[in-house]
């Protein structure tokens, strides 16, 4: 589905280039996360899938991208737009309507689809990201998660085949998060849309990817493999990854779940080297949890707790 050969950018001004020797292949229907330390080209890769890069960056692009069988180079954005769909980690960058209905169909409307297929596809895409009861709302009203999920759809409209995501969920709690995270679970599961997603919060994205693409450093090949591969390898890592490589265990853990099912040995052996103290008074072989002495909580003027 997204095939690099051989790519390499250079931007103007540039001495070094941002990306170097990416060589591979991102499996079609899949959630293929983008990870790596900051300045190693992660939205690079991501602008060159989508035409951004070089045709509003700017720079030179060495090698080939090509997307269902498309070059990126030969191709602007708009000219891909019925295959990439790109959504940045700020959606109301990206909104030019005011209301979500409008911003559905205005993708649509720059490729001059037939009025009655873009009614259609409207509903459907209202109905697929659980949009419908607000498709009259001001976008400038909705809540971060609600906005990025205009965002996504806005790009969906036209049916694109692969979506590129910028860190999605970098600026929403984690509430919203997880709404934009089922989205895109359905629609790799679903409807078998390929997602190339780059996020800084990895925790909360990892244990959903099918494919974990690593770029550890500049000039340094990239690896593309399974999540808890290459997060072995990877120089950022989850803290429940980070865990898991401490305390041996492989494969390595990818959610908080996974690590609990793990724990049990590693809590028997910290139990067995060091047990915390037996309650006083209390019945054989009763232990602390936890222990507070002369402690006080105090809110304003106010003592809301005392010892």
């Amino acid at each position: 589905m997204i095939r690099f050969e051989q790519v390499s950018v250079t931007y103007d001004g540039r001495a070094t280039p941002a990306l170097h020797g990416v060589d591979l292949s991102v499996p079609e229907g899949e959630l293929c996360l983008l990870v790596g330390p900051s300045g190693v080209g992660k939205s690079t890769l991501l602008g060159a899938v989508s035409g951004l890069v070089p045709h509003f960056t700017g720079g030179t692009l060495h090698g080939r991208v090509t997307v269902a069988g498309r070059d990126t180079r030969e191709h602007k954005p708009r000219e891909l737009a019925d295959v990439v769909g790109s959504v940045g980690q700020d959606p109301l960058a990206h909104f030019v309507t005011d209301t979500v209905e409008d911003e559905l169909a205005y993708g649509m409307e720059s490729i001059g689809l037939p009025p009655d297929v873009m009614r259609r596809r409207v509903e459907e895409t209202l109905d697929l990201l659980g949009l419908a009861t607000l498709r009259d709302r001001p976008i400038s009203t909705l809540s971060g998660g609600q906005q990025q999920r205009v965002a996504i759809g806005s790009v969906l409209t036209p049916h694109p085949r692969v979506l590129v995501l910028d860190e999605p969920t970098s600026a929403l709690d984690p509430g919203a998060a997880e709404e934009v995270l089922a989205v895109l679970q359905r629609l790799v599961h679903d409807l078998g849309t390929t997602v190339l997603m780059a996020e800084h919060r990895l925790e909360r994205v990892v244990q959903y990817a099918d494919q974990v693409l690593l770029l550890p450093a500049p000039g340094v090949p990239p690896r593309l493999g399974p999540p808890q591969e290459v997060m072995a390898q990877s120089p950022v890592r989850p803290p429940v990854v980070a865990l898991g490589a401490l305390a041996g265990w492989s494969p390595l853990p990818l959610s908080v779940r996974d690590a609990r099912r793990r724990a049990a040995g590693l809590r028997e052996r910290l139990a067995s080297r060091d047990g915390p103290p037996t309650v006083a008074g209390g019945s054989a072989g009763a232990r602390w949890a936890g222990r507070a002495d002369g402690l006080t909580v105090r809110r304003g003027r106010t003592d809301v707790l005392r010892r």
